[in-house]
């Protein structure tokens, strides 16, 4: 979102009003207005029982409007980005959830979209076997040239393992944040915040600048982890804690979860031995594993086979399915079919020839995206 519109303010007037949260935002647009429509009309939601006659006391008293233009005034001078649910740029991934934020702040920019997500969390009291096997696993992502970005929440433990991992390999992180950007909690974390955007990724938040920290924040930001990912990976997790709910967050998402087991004795894999044993998890030792399962192929350097194919230049097919994946992301192959007018049966056979040419990605439920 260009916050130096007009209609930027509208845009987060509207998510800053107490009360109404994603589900009240989307109600609201629900009747195909406008943010300042809404603003600008607020009796009418009013008569048709949209919003409560307390709601609007509410953005009139404590002057919402005004609220927002302070905070967009703070996002200007600290260099903060907004992105807003109606964005060309927002999260495919995050938007196909019912739940999504409708809008969120951050410091640093990364596409989710043309590369594999891969969130992991766990225990804030991890030891040193989850730290190895957390540093082991992103080390050989890097290593297989997997094109990935690693997500997590940057608590103690198992967060902050999975950021340092990233960093230390050089693959892409974000980190999904449980308060506004006035701050970083846990304290000793702010140095690997700094890292992490001057490394090239990212701070995310629902919360806007200033607003206090609540515990009751830390499961809903559970949430957009789970809906960032691709595949969910719990590391050290004990019988109860934030990643058995986001776990299940990213169950009811419809992503893969996958967990590293441990002793039947040791309380810290207690819940991932669950959640391998209840058949919510697949069970994982390495990345090779996990690349597996999900069908991530590392990539082949050097073969011949490949290298005559890319000599071949692009047939005027082929150039209309890259064109259709670079604006779109990841598109299924039905909708493929109808972007381009290729039939189903010519497209199977070209997508596949391009895979060998290394031109696109391949996803489980036939979609694909271009490299």
């Amino acid at each position: 979102m260009d916050i130096t519109q007009i209609n930027s303010l509208y845009k987060v007037a509207i998510n800053m009003i107490p009360g109404v949260g994603c589900a009240g935002v989307r109600r609201i647009l629900s009747e195909n207005q406008d943010e300042e429509y809404f603003f600008e009309n607020l009796g009418e939601f009013v008569e048709k029982k949209i919003i409560s006659s307390d709601t609007k006391d509410i953005i009139v008293n404590r002057k919402v409007l005004d609220m927002a233009k302070n905070q967009i005034d703070i996002c200007l001078s600290k260099k903060i980005f907004v992105t807003y649910f109606k964005d060309n740029d927002y999260p495919r991934k995050l938007l196909q959830c019912s739940d999504s934020p409708t809008m969120f702040f951050h410091l640093g920019n990364l596409n989710f979209d043309n590369r594999r997500t891969i969130g992991i969390v766990g225990t804030r009291s991890a030891d040193s076997d989850a730290k190895n096997n957390v540093f082991n696993l992103v080390e050989d992502l890097k290593k297989d040239n997997i094109n990935c970005v690693i997500i997590s929440g940057l608590a103690a433990g198992v967060d902050t393992f999975a950021h340092q991992a990233a960093l230390k390999s050089g693959v892409s992180t974000a980190a999904v944040l449980g308060h506004g950007l006035n701050m970083i909690y846990p304290a000793e974390n702010r140095k690997l915040a700094a890292d992490i955007v001057r490394s090239g990724g990212m701070l995310l938040t629902e919360y806007y600048f200033g607003e206090p920290v609540s515990k009751n924040n830390f499961p809903r930001r559970n949430r957009i982890v789970a809906g960032l990912c691709d595949a969910l990976i719990v590391a050290q997790s004990k019988i109860k804690g934030g990643a058995l709910i986001t776990a299940d967050d990213s169950i009811s998402y419809k992503r893969d979860v996958f967990a590293f087991s441990g002793r039947v004795s040791d309380k810290l894999y207690a819940g991932c031995n669950q959640l391998i044993s209840q058949g919510k998890a697949g069970l994982i030792t390495s990345a090779a594993d996990l690349e597996r399962q999900m069908k991530w192929f590392p990539e082949k350097k050097g073969s011949g086979f490949q290298t005559s194919m890319m000599l071949e230049p692009l047939s005027a097919d082929e150039v209309k399915v890259l064109d259709v994946l670079r604006q779109n992301g990841q598109v299924y192959i039905d909708t493929l079919s109808a972007l381009t007018g290729i039939a189903l049966p010519q497209l199977s056979s070209l997508l596949l020839t391009m895979e060998f040419k290394d031109l696109i990605n391949s996803y489980p439920g036939k979609k694909f995206e271009a490299k």
